[in-house]
């Protein structure tokens, strides 16, 4: 089983990620990776991360598995949580340790 690494997403950063939903697919932005410290060191398979994203008010996910495909290197299944929004976007956060 190939496991994801934060070079995976190098290229989705500052890009659309169309995101399988229904009725209709939406978009969100990349906005960063953020690679963080091992949990244990020498136990770890990856580097641990975390991929950051950003979208309109009105792209409302639940914190849940969903398809993000940017047209290269994917799609990708992963799990999301909704972080805090702000007045303007909602923010998105899927952690890989």
């Amino acid at each position: 089983m190939y496991l994801l690494t934060p070079e995976d997403f190098d290229p989705w950063v500052g890009r659309k990620v169309r995101i399988n939903t229904l009725p209709q697919p939406i978009e969100l932005t990349l906005q960063r990776i953020e690679r963080l410290p091992p949990l244990r060191r020498g136990v770890d398979f990856r580097e641990p991360f975390s991929l950051f994203f950003d979208g309109p008010l009105g792209a409302y996910l639940l914190d849940m598995e969903y398809e993000f495909d940017c047209g290269r290197g994917g799609p990708h299944t992963l799990f999301i949580v909704q972080l805090q929004p702000t007045a303007t976007s909602r923010h998105y956060q899927a952690a890989f340790s």
